[in-house]
């Protein structure tokens, strides 16, 4: 087997796709070294990364030049070969210019569409049929890198931002760690128009493209 991926991951909330990293990273073949959480993140969070090793750190975005400051020298210094954002902050420019084609984003919509913030709520209330979310490249637009894999649900009607949320959770949580899978076995290649593509890879099929190919037991 290969060396583990160094991975770092940039949180927000509770953290619930980067403990479902964690917990698999043995199978995922990574070594999650650092956390970096909003200074509102949950509490446990930092027991949670106490207890595995992995460097943690919770800033405060109230003065944002320190914020992107401390973030970017944080993220650089841990010399990790992916960093993955689940994270409700635009990165520093500094930060997406080291870690060029080595930082990925969750993004609660199916991109293009709904960018930003509040994606699904946004769905809801244009009547979208479908919604999804999205695992992409960071460049220096919002929402924008070139999309390593998406998962969808449909919209049932009457149904709130939150529940159909709760429904595509599942899905998200096994395409995060099959996208991570990936980039751990060397299989994330670009093509010549700049578009990201599993090599040997199922694309085409629902509810989730690429296909996903292992289980990842809760």
């Amino acid at each position: 087997m290969t060396k583990p991926l160094r991975v770092g991951f940039c949180v927000s909330g509770g953290g619930r796709l980067f403990r479902a990293a964690a917990n698999q990273a043995a199978r995922l073949n990574i070594e999650p070294v650092l956390v970096v959480g909003e200074a509102g993140c949950a509490g446990e969070l930092e027991d949670f990364c106490a207890g595995r090793r992995i460097a943690f750190a919770r800033l405060d975005a109230g003065n944002r030049t320190r914020f992107d400051k401390e973030l970017t020298r944080l993220c650089i210094d841990a010399r990790l070969d992916l960093l993955c954002l689940t994270f409700d902050r635009i990165v520093p420019p500094a930060l997406v210019e080291h870690y060029r084609g080595r930082m990925i984003n969750v993004h609660m919509g199916l991109l293009p569409a709904f960018k930003g913030t509040h994606a699904l709520d946004r769905a809801v209330e244009f009547g979208a049929r479908f919604a999804g979310a999205t695992i992409h490249e960071v460049d220096e637009e919002v929402d924008h890198g070139a999309v390593i894999a998406q998962c969808v649900v449909g919209v049932r009607r009457g149904e709130t931002a939150e529940a159909m949320g709760g429904r595509l959770f599942g899905l998200l949580r096994l395409m995060f760690l099959q996208v991570l899978r990936w980039y751990a076995s060397g299989r994330v290649a670009r093509d010549k128009q700049g578009l990201l593509w599993i090599r040997n890879a199922v694309y085409g099929e629902l509810p989730v493209s690429p296909s996903l190919e292992d289980a990842f037991p809760d």
